[in-house]
């Protein structure tokens, strides 16, 4: 296999995960990974072929996975064999501040001399304090680091300068540290491939059928994403990427949408080579009716067939279903309405009506939506207990609006672990009610080490006690899980089970608050005493986590192009010059 110039490492929120007892809760139960959060971003793809389009050499290593997979797998063995001009670790959601930080020590401890380069969101907010640390040479800001993140590894290479790299935040030889401007913000989206088969090519070039996979269950539910813009015109106040976020803390004050017919071509791109479900994300309307009817018509062009779902921030109407389904042959909808209470909705930026989502979830059975997946949160600005638990019945007298309508799926789970860094909630806490229980990168990291979800939470709000709030969520996800068990959503034994998990979630907790009373050095052991039950509560507590999972199904044009892609890579492989490389970046003195 050739030599790497970059190695992109995923690490794990908590990196001594499998040694620390630590209940998680409900806190990922509504995304695809699991509690320590081992799916990588979608950055790490299109960096990676973006450099490699470059001539660059890159491998991503998805070390959660490798943890989750083998009890017995060896970080320091791994990181110790590896050789690159440089490491790359994402910082992205604030949960992974453990864990990356703690890689990065190690491939300073094993590699001294090899540069170690973190990015990301989170990266981007607490760079300064980041590259304090000793196991950290650089951050590169903001949400477009292909290029200057290619031109930072050619310097690296070259042994040149860094100065001029726009995005940069280093140390030098000193000890000081120079931030540079973030200069490089396109305006478009359009730089980028969404190249889902270059997991694909990591596995044939790099011998490595686990360390590149987006997330643990990705070989059984292979879904994948696509993004429609950087940016974001919302302006959620707990949301660190909002336009708030973007525009105070990265650099960005226009929304970057990608080319509708470049988004048609990656979304045709993944059907070809894989046969699950495809995730838009970001909504596409944000955009204008302009880039709507391009894209959904573009997607009938190519008569799109694998199951599609869209990200909407706003219940659409009837019209625009009539358009999808027009359009499409299998389609979902996502939409996360926080609350069904209308004030609290408001202050959480979303000031749409819930008679409104009432009505649009009609519209969209009236016009073959497969799915309709419906989220709701606690913890939000005004929020309280009592206005929590009321989402139930309201939950309930929506079942009964669409006749028990299983393509209905309402879940609920707390804004955990933490409020986001650059949300106007972080920046300004008490204007949104809410108390800051850590503000920076090192006390965020010393949070994620604590015993329960309640006690890694960075906020308490004015609305409700973070124990109200434990209670309150766990109370409001048996209602939902009654709801769905009674109409046959799920089985009555799937309901039943999960139940029984809610109650014996709800026990840990209050064990662990227990032990916590308890003076500081009799906690750990029994602590650690506890962990096998703790972990065994860590996944699918509030619902069954296949829930979340839309159908999928391979046929034989998935074979025949992996097929074709496997020779491909092995040639280019033995045979280098047949890779396709912009020798942009290659010039000398660049």
């Amino acid at each position: 296999m050739p030599k790497a110039d970059l190695v992109l490492l995923h690490a794990p929120s908590v990196y001594d995960f499998r040694e620390t007892s630590i209940m998680y809760g409900p806190v990922s139960d509504l995304v695809p990974s699991s509690p320590i959060f081992e799916m990588y971003p979608l950055g790490f793809t299109t960096i990676a072929e973006y450099m490699e389009r470059h001539g660059l050499t890159v491998r991503i290593v998805n070390l959660a996975v490798l943890m989750l997979n083998r009890a017995d797998f060896d970080v320091e063995r791994t990181i110790q064999r590896m050789d690159p001009v440089a490491f790359g670790i994402d910082l992205h959601w604030l949960p992974h501040a453990h864990g990356a930080v703690e890689v990065a020590r190690l491939c300073k401890k094993h590699h001294p001399e090899t540069p170690v380069v973190f990015g990301g969101l989170s990266a981007s907010y607490f760079h300064e304090e980041l590259v304090s640390y000793p196991w950290v040479d650089y951050v590169v800001r903001g949400d477009s680091t292909e290029e200057p993140f290619t031109e930072l590894i050619y310097a690296l290479r070259r042994g040149g300068s860094v100065a001029d790299i726009p995005n940069l935040t280093y140390k030098t030889a000193g000890g000081s540290v120079v931030v540079n401007d973030i200069d490089c913000v396109p305006e478009t989206f359009d730089h980028v491939k969404l190249d889902y088969s270059f997991s694909m090519r990591s596995v044939i070039r790099d011998r490595d059928m686990i360390g590149s996979l987006p997330f643990k269950g990705w070989l059984s539910y292979p879904v994948s994403a696509s993004l429609t813009c950087r940016g974001c015109t919302k302006g959620c106040p707990t949301c660190g990427g909002s336009a708030h976020a973007f525009r105070h803390h990265f650099g960005r004050s226009k929304v970057a949408f990608r080319d509708p017919e470049l988004l048609v071509r990656d979304i045709g791109h993944i059907a070809r080579h894989i046969p699950g479900p495809v995730f838009v994300l970001n909504d596409f309307r944000q955009a204008g009716d302009d880039y709507v009817r391009e894209f959904i018509t573009g997607l009938k062009r190519i008569d799109f067939r694998n199951p599609i779902g869209f990200e909407f921030f706003s219940p659409p109407a009837e019209e625009f279903y009539a358009f999808l389904d027009e359009n499409l042959n299998d389609y979902s909808v996502e939409v996360s309405a926080e609350s069904h209470d209308d004030a609290v909705r408001a202050a959480f930026g979303k000031p749409y009506t819930w008679e409104a989502l009432c009505e649009s979830v009609e519209a969209a059975f009236r016009n073959n939506c497969q799915r309709f997946d419906l989220y709701f949160m606690t913890g939000i600005p005004t929020q309280t207990a009592r206005s929590v638990l009321d989402t139930v019945p309201a939950v309930q007298e929506l079942y009964d609006r669409v006749g028990g309508d299983s393509r209905l799926l309402a879940f609920i789970g707390p804004m955990a672990p933490f409020l986001d860094p650059g949300s106007k909630v972080f920046d300004d806490p008490a204007a949104y009610g809410y108390r800051l229980r850590a503000k920076t990168l090192e006390e965020h990291r010393q949070l994620l080490l604590e015993p329960s979800w309640k006690h890694i939470l960075n906020y308490e709000p004015d609305g409700m006690t973070r124990d109200e709030m434990v209670d309150a969520t766990y109370e409001a996800a048996l209602g939902i899980n009654r709801i769905k068990g009674s109409i046959g959503i799920v089985s009555a034994k799937t309901a039943a089970e999960t139940e029984e998990r809610i109650a014996q979630a709800r026990t840990a907790m209050r064990r662990i608050d227990e032990i916590m009373e308890r003076p500081a050095e009799e906690r750990q052991p029994l602590l650690a005493d506890f962990k096998r039950e703790v972990d065994r509560l860590n996944e699918s507590t509030v619902c069954e986590k296949t829930e979340l999972n839309w159908p999928s199904s391979a046929n034989w044009r998935h074979v025949v192009y992996n097929a074709l892609l496997w020779v491909r890579v092995n040639l280019e492989t033995v045979f280098p010059r047949l890779r396709k490389v912009d020798p942009r970046f290659m010039e000398p003195g660049r």
